[in-house]
């Protein structure tokens, strides 16, 4: 299992835990984000030390390379000089440093191969992290989406319930009797109305036909008498 894997796996384990704990989606993905930001400068600290160790084997090599040459020029020199017992020594030394130069070669291909590993890890770790960045406003977004439709559909199911459909019933047969009720009196109001205003004008009419009838019965006396008065 490569680094970054076991690295993402620790995140996700985290995750999971506050996942089950957590009820605000954006505090949860905040602290996932500060928990990878966290894994990323560790991982970025152990990059540091990956490359100081590499740049100690690539001088550790040069020199040991350098210090083989130096013993083969003297190896030359002391053949030239007819010094073969020099010779042999100088070549003894060349080879001791060839020998350390090859080991210092192998673990610098080793610490190279993990070097590039560590990098290629924490490029993807910071990948990942502006990615999750970039998608938190619609994963949040998708959360308050969905607590919404589960409460429309609470208000809905809760709507559908048997007891309060019947209370609301009962209740719109009550408003509907009251209206019933208010109708009537008003209908009967208004016949009270009517007829009594009719009686007032029927008394007026009658009363002022009495009037002239008497005035008119008043008339004839008055002259019969003015007659009989002129007679005698």
């Amino acid at each position: 299992m490569g680094i970054l894997s076991r690295l993402f796996n620790v995140i996700r384990s985290n995750f999971s835990s506050i996942l089950d704990k957590a009820e605000d989606p954006e505090k949860l993905i905040n602290q996932m984000i500060t928990d990878m930001e966290a894994q990323k400068r560790q991982t970025k600290q152990q990059v540091a030390h990956v490359l100081a160790d590499q740049k100690r084997l690539e001088r550790e090599l040069a020199k040991e390379q350098e210090e083989s040459q130096k013993w083969e020029q003297k190896a030359i020199l002391a053949v030239q000089n007819e010094k073969d017992d020099l010779a042999k020594e100088a070549l003894r030394r060349k080879k001791e440093h060839e020998r350390r130069a090859i080991e210092f070669e192998q673990q610098l291909a080793v610490h190279l191969k993990n070097s590039e590993a560590l990098k290629q890890s924490y490029q993807q770790l910071e990948d990942k992290i502006e990615e999750i960045k970039r998608k938190k406003s619609i994963l949040i977004a998708k959360q308050k989406t969905s607590e919404a439709q589960k409460a429309m559909y609470e208000t809905i199911q809760g709507l559908g319930d048997r007891s309060a459909m019947e209370t609301i019933d009962r209740m719109e047969e009550k408003v509907n009797e009251m209206q019933d009720q208010s109708e009537a009196y008003q209908e009967i109001s208004m016949e009270e109305g009517k007829d009594s205003l009719e009686k007032q004008f029927s008394e007026l009419e009658g009363g002022s036909s009495d009037i002239d009838m008497e005035l008119l019965e008043l008339k004839k006396r008055a002259q019969i008498e003015h007659k009989g008065e002129s007679n005698s």
